[in-house]
């Protein structure tokens, strides 16, 4: 499955994403984030975020999220 971008910004902590382990799941699905490859993922996605936030003055939790797939796109990453 894939980890939706809403899982990144913490509730109530602005300009912070959270990535890799610190992604939230249930008892399945933690097994697989806790491997190297999804913590790369929501890395190079939070990397993303945070340039096209700074680009469009808004913070993580506001980012328009197709930019950010954009990006990631460009950039070779599969997005699933």
């Amino acid at each position: 499955g894939s980890i939706p971008y809403g899982e990144l910004p913490p509730t109530k902590i602005d300009n912070l994403l959270a990535t890799g382990r610190c992604v939230a799941a249930d008892n399945l699905m933690l097994n697989y984030t806790r491997l190297i490859a999804p913590c790369l993922v929501t890395g190079h996605a939070a990397g993303a975020a945070a340039a096209v936030a700074v680009a469009g003055k808004t913070t993580p939790r506001n980012v328009n999220v197709a930019k950010v797939q954009s990006l990631l796109k460009k950039q070779g990453a599969y997005l699933g």
